[in-house]
């Protein structure tokens, strides 16, 4: 259960990054690099967040308060990561393309969605007075996991629309997403 909720997130958060669409407005040849600098920035913003994802979270099944801190702290350092990349990516709003908002915002919001899921989840386990109520917390985050997919497709989607598909194919914090294996 927790690595399906794992795996997914971080699909989510690799489409973001995905690069294989098409749709290109190719900028000026002085201008390329600084598109390119910028989805690095992006991917790069991106890429802390699907590290922090990445690991598990701590379930100790034997003691349920500890089962419910370990899970309540683990949600509490991603949400905390998330909120990190939706504040770089408002950083990055102005990028050197005419859509580099319009790509920053969609990444925010698709960010904002995984905030959503997580918090939500917080929220309910530490509310939660007995180990099934954890439980079925967790549960209903990894249900909620549609949610994630397609947030994902909407930014990718975006990607294509904006036209910085091939600037995130050059930008080496991009590549390297494409690279990283999926969580199993």
């Amino acid at each position: 259960m927790r690595r399906t909720l794992i795996a997914v997130m971080t699909s989510c958060l690799l489409a973001v990054t995905a690069c294989t669409g098409g749709g290109s407005s190719t900028p000026t040849a002085a201008s390329e690099a600084e598109v390119v600098a910028w989805m690095d920035k992006v991917c790069g913003t991106v890429d802390g967040t699907v590290k922090t994802m990445a690991d598990e979270p701590p379930i100790d099944m034997t003691d349920p308060s500890k089962l419910k801190s370990g899970l309540s702290d683990w949600l509490g350092s991603k949400v905390s990561a998330v909120d990190k990349s939706i504040a770089d990516l408002r950083d990055l709003e102005n990028g050197p393309h005419p859509k580099s908002k319009e790509l920053a915002t969609a990444a925010q919001a698709g960010m904002g969605q995984i905030k959503t899921v997580l918090a939500d989840t917080k929220s309910k386990l530490d509310s939660s007075t007995d180990p099934t109520q954890v439980v079925t917390a967790f549960t209903e985050m990894v249900a909620r996991s549609g949610e994630l997919e397609k947030a994902g497709a909407d930014v990718q989607k975006k990607f294509d629309e904006t036209g910085l598909a091939e600037a995130a194919r050059k930008a080496s914090n991009c590549q390297s997403l494409q690279a990283a294996p999926p969580t199993p």
